[in-house]
């Protein structure tokens, strides 16, 4: 028997199983933090933001939370753009719709603003337990996979940069199939490369956004959900995950205890 766990997935049940373990993250929200470009934004546009009562951490968020969107709508229309592409472009709108008058908005920032602000978001910092969590699943017997919308060069840096191992070929990026999640053609790409559907498998997936648990529950995974992204797992819209916590550290514990070697 196999189990697999995606945005950080992984798992393996009695006799001679092997378990796999996909996780998923929409760039960074399972195992790492958005503070960093937030903290950056704050450092370049802080005070212009300030002006108009603007929060820096409340604007990036909602900056993310738009290129998600159109991220997802353009790949639904087969439009596909990387996640990067849509972000470094779409500053202007997000200012316009906080408040920032039309007439503030051509000299607000520059292209060096934006640069900048790019660079230190990729260089995003590990959710704390990162580590133990890895360390955990893998003990339990887990093959540990990551899928993502971000390149696959980036992720690895995440890994590497929070001192855990990832190996190169187990990281698969949505860039692979020019699709975005939720979009089923993303999770049955991780399912065939993890080897997910051979039979006796267990797939587990492991995610901090409610709508990645619910796609991924549709694709055929058992969902692990940790509300340290969102706080409320909002069940009466997405539905109950098979496994919720609150951080990463007793989501690996809850995963190897519901489903790893007995």
């Amino acid at each position: 028997m196999r189990v697999v766990l995606p945005q950080l997935t992984l798992l393996e049940p009695a006799v001679s199983v092997k378990s796999h373990m996909i996780l998923w993250f929409i760039l960074t929200t399972l195992l790492v933090s958005y503070d960093n470009g937030a903290e950056a934004l704050q450092a370049r546009l802080g005070p212009k933001l300030a002006q108009y009562g603007i929060p820096s951490k409340l604007l990036f968020y909602a900056w993310v939370c738009g290129t998600e969107r159109d991220y997802s709508y353009l790949s639904q229309i087969k439009q596909y753009k990387t996640f990067f592409s849509i972000l470094s472009n779409t500053l202007t709108r997000v200012l316009f719709q906080a408040g920032v008058p039309v007439e503030a908005l051509d000299d607000f920032f520059t292209s060096e603003d934006v640069d900048y602000i790019m660079s230190e978001y990729k260089k995003l910092k590990p959710r704390p337990g990162l580590g133990e969590m890895m360390q955990t699943l893998r003990g339990g017997g887990f093959e540990v996979w990551c899928c993502s919308d971000a390149n696959v060069d980036r992720v690895k840096g995440y890994f590497d940069h929070a001192g855990v191992e990832m190996p190169l070929d187990h990281i698969l990026s949505a860039d692979m199939v020019k699709a975005g999640k939720p979009e089923p053609a993303v999770y049955k790409f991780a399912r065939e490369k993890a080897g997910s559907d051979q039979p006796g498998e267990v797939s587990v997936f492991a995610a901090s956004h409610a709508w990645d648990c619910a796609a991924a529950k549709a694709a055929g995974f058992v969902t692990a959900y940790t509300t340290t992204y969102e706080y409320d797992e909002c069940e009466v819209i997405f539905g109950k995950a098979d496994l919720v916590t609150p951080d990463l550290v007793s989501l690996g514990k809850g995963i190897v205890e519901k489903w790893g070697k007995k």
